[in-house]
């Protein structure tokens, strides 16, 4: 088994770093802005995790 198999199956895996608006391209800002919107037009109803983002 390789190392970085292993490494996943363990609990000292490293988890994969969050991307922030910061570091979006401009379509993924789109996209995040479109579904900002769209969340609060639907008072939250539609994309309910989008703040956990």
């Amino acid at each position: 088994m390789s190392k970085q198999k292993q490494a996943a199956q363990g609990s000292a895996a490293v988890p994969e770093a969050a991307l922030t608006f910061g570091n979006m391209s401009p379509l993924q800002k789109l996209a995040h802005v479109s579904k900002v919107c769209v969340f609060f037009l639907t008072l939250g109803f539609a994309y309910p995790n989008i703040l956990g983002e």
